[in-house]
């Protein structure tokens, strides 16, 4: 059976992009005319949609103010990266090209699950050289719920495959509550701000894509 693997971006295949993280200050001042502070805002394994709402809830706006710019915010981020990306904005973690490259030749299906807006996504990507190895993604612009970003993915492949076949590969707990809601299966890599203690529940953990070996093992066994 075809196998589609969802790789999380930031902590999961790169470091955080400081230029993405301003972004949502900038999109918010631009946008809102609000001061916002997103390195004080807990935001890892959220979409770029849910952080803006939190900011700007944060800031004093209601739901209503805030949707009626969020897609001019969403492309003024876009703006903003495209304008000051700079090469720690799409810093590959140890293990990321070697394992994606052997995922990929071994025939499994890869694609991103990301909270990242697609433009930043794909920008991230192909600046590192990883952007071959995808075929689709779900993004945070597509949904401020990330268990329904697998429903993207899926329909922008355009392949059915049955959601026990579909793993999210991600860094936080919110991932693996995202595989579980969309009913895919989850494997789990410490290498962001959690311990693989913290990452117990999904169904393989691990401490990072360098174990690559240990996936491709659990993936034959599934």
């Amino acid at each position: 059976m075809k196998k589609l693997l969802l790789f999380d971006v930031d902590g999961t295949l790169m470091e955080e992009s400081p230029t993405h993280t301003e972004s949502f200050n900038y999109a918010c001042r631009k946008v809102y005319g609000v001061e916002t502070d997103i390195y004080s805002f807990p935001r890892h394994g959220m979409t770029d949609t849910g952080i803006l709402y939190g900011l700007l809830k944060r800031a004093g706006l209601d739901d209503a103010k805030i949707s009626v710019h969020i897609n001019d915010a969403l492309k003024i981020m876009l703006e903003y990266v495209k304008n000051n990306i700079k090469p720690e904005d799409y810093k590959l973690l140890n293990g990321v090209n070697t394992a994606l490259k052997e995922f990929y030749d071994l025939g499994y299906t890869l694609g991103l699950l990301t909270g990242n807006i697609q433009g930043v996504a794909e920008l991230r990507a192909e600046k590192a050289g990883i952007s071959k190895y995808f075929s689709t993604g779900g993004y945070g612009s597509d949904s401020m719920i990330r268990s329904e970003l697998v429903s993207y993915a899926l329909k922008r492949l355009g392949i059915k495959i049955d959601l026990m076949n579909v793993y999210l590969i991600g860094d936080t707990p919110l991932d693996i509550k995202a595989a579980r809601d969309a009913g895919a299966r989850a494997i789990a890599v410490a290498t962001g701000i959690y311990k693989i203690d913290e990452l117990k529940n999904a169904d393989l953990s691990l401490n990072s894509l360098e174990e690559k070996n240990k996936i491709i093992e659990f993936l034959k066994n599934q």
